[in-house]
């Protein structure tokens, strides 16, 4: 069956609203290949795209019973080193995927999309440093991918995003924090959506709207290429200050954690300003007032809040670890790694064929019932669900 995947989307869309079944849209196929584009193209989707799809969606509707959830899917480490969209479609390219999420985020009446960084442009094929004409084409391409996509989109800056990853090896193209920031959470504001962030629109919160769920977005390379600035943090202690009941979530490309996604032998240590970080939540978590240098947080006023978890990308492995009883969680995304370079005890999914599966998660929150699940979509299946407390 051809489907035109963004007349698709939309069609799902507007059957999710109106609750009704979802019935793709036929177009007749074109017989030629079409020249290559930034547009994003109307192709056939694979049927093991909504196979993959619904099996995860069906493991998740009998977790979810007739509870309230907060769901979306995640992406992230796509490092989409293809400046085009060719049709037929070369499903090894990572922007085909993130349409695939889109359409799982559809599926299962997702209240957001996540993408959590490294959507790649600093890099090409050959993991060299990208020519400028390059780097901005895959830019625009990264953008059509969201331009006329239903859901709000919250975008985590990744160390690179900004072109100046790897220390003196950049790519021809940089980006600033402002420029990032405004190119996709920008998108995002202007389609209406009420984002507060930053000035620069790098980082910020959503409020989902009737669930008493806040969730961050944060920026990872906010100092240096992987850490936190003071006024970031300042920014995230002034708005955990909550009305009563609520659940935070909060989204990044790199853990603060100080020993998750560590190499074996690497000492235990945040990122810059991290331990800022892991002090506020805490006192989050206990309704306590304090600082730490220039950042101070007062949550005594807070009621009934929770806090369901941190979740990054960025190692390109799956594993969790707890602090203080917050959950902090990394997702593999379609990031590759070599083997010799996995910490012992990981979860890493591999060899991974995009021509055959996805590879995303798909979160799913029960604020009442203080109940994360991570569902699997694709590669490694139901043994990767993860499930979690908080």
């Amino acid at each position: 069956m051809i489907i035109a995947l963004r007349r698709s989307l939309s069609s799902m869309c507007l059957a999710a609203l109106l609750g009704l079944s979802l019935v793709p849209v036929v177009v007749v196929a074109q017989t030629a290949e079409a020249p290559p584009s930034t547009a994003v193209p109307e192709f056939a989707v694979p049927a093991w795209v909504d196979q993959q799809i619904s099996e995860t969606k069906a493991r998740f509707d009998a977790w979810r019973g007739d509870d309230e959830v907060v769901v979306f899917p995640l992406v992230t480490d796509i490092h989409a080193a293809r400046p085009f969209f060719t049709n037929p479609p070369n499903l090894r390219d990572t922007k085909y995927h993130v349409l695939f999420a889109q359409r799982a985020a559809l599926a299962c009446n997702a209240d957001f999309f996540a993408e959590l960084g490294d959507i790649g442009f600093d890099r090409d094929l050959k993991w060299q440093p990208s020519k400028k004409a390059d780097a901005e084409l895959r830019l625009e391409a990264q953008r059509n991918l969201f331009k006329d996509f239903a859901l709000p989109v919250l975008f985590c800056m990744g160390n690179h995003d900004s072109g100046r990853a790897f220390g003196g090896v950049f790519s021809e193209l940089r980006l600033t924090q402002d420029e990032y920031g405004a190119m996709f959470n920008g998108m995002t504001k202007k389609k209406g959506v009420p984002l507060v962030t930053s000035p620069g629109e790098d980082y910020g919160y959503y409020d989902v709207p009737g669930k008493k769920c806040r969730v961050f977005f944060l920026n990872t390379s906010d100092q240096h290429e992987v850490g936190v600035t003071p006024t970031q943090m300042q920014f995230l202690a002034d708005n955990l200050r909550l009305p009563p009941g609520t659940c935070v979530v909060l989204l990044s490309h790199a853990t603060i954690h100080p020993t998750l996604g560590k190499r074996d032998g690497q000492k235990p240590r945040s990122i810059a300003n991290g331990s800022i970080g892991l002090q506020l939540l805490t006192a989050f978590r206990k309704g306590e007032k304090g600082s730490a240098g220039d950042v101070h947080w007062d949550f005594t006023a807070n009621q009934d809040c929770s806090l369901a978890g941190w979740i990054s990308g960025h190692n390109h492995f799956n594993d969790h670890r707890e602090h203080e009883g917050i959950p902090f969680i990394l997702s593999q995304g379609y990031g590759t790694k070599h083997l010799k370079d996995l910490p012992t005890g990981v979860d890493y999914v591999t060899p991974v064929d995009r021509t055959k599966t996805m590879l995303v998660d798909m979160v799913a929150i029960k604020p009442a019932k203080r109940d994360m699940m991570i569902f699997r979509i694709g590669a490694g299946g139901p043994e990767r669900d993860r499930a979690f407390k908080f």
